[in-house]
């Protein structure tokens, strides 16, 4: 018998609000990608980079970086972290404007979080 085994590959067929930290927007439509071990660059049409840009998932923290709102750890010294802060965690710079605008829009999803477990 031959069952094929359906199985994702993340690092060809991601889910972006899943799979990705962060994403940096670069000249003549390169996205690179950032996960947990890896990097994708994709080449992507203006409509595309538009959409992903303007998901409330993701946050602008320079001028051509977006992280996922979803997977932050912790925000200290212009700096956003994605795993345990140390040697090999991964982290996107953050101007200190956006900064205060990130820790507030995380504050705020953190109470809807935390109402949402209430109600259930």
């Amino acid at each position: 018998m031959n069952v094929a085994l359906e199985s994702r590959n993340s690092y060809e067929d991601f889910v972006l609000e899943k799979d990705i930290m962060y994403f940096r927007v670069g000249e003549h439509g390169l996205v690179s990608f950032h996960g947990k071990n890896y990097h994708i660059k994709k080449r992507m049409s203006t409509e595309q980079i538009h959409e992903i840009t303007s998901d409330n998932t993701f946050f602008k923290v320079n001028t051509d970086c977006y992280v996922n709102t979803r997977k932050i750890l912790q925000i200290q010294d212009g700096k956003v972290f994605f795993e345990m802060k140390g040697a090999e965690s991964k982290y996107a710079s953050i101007t200190k404007l956006r900064q205060h605008r990130l820790k507030e829009i995380l504050h705020q999803f953190k109470q809807e979080m935390a109402a949402h477990d209430i109600a259930k």
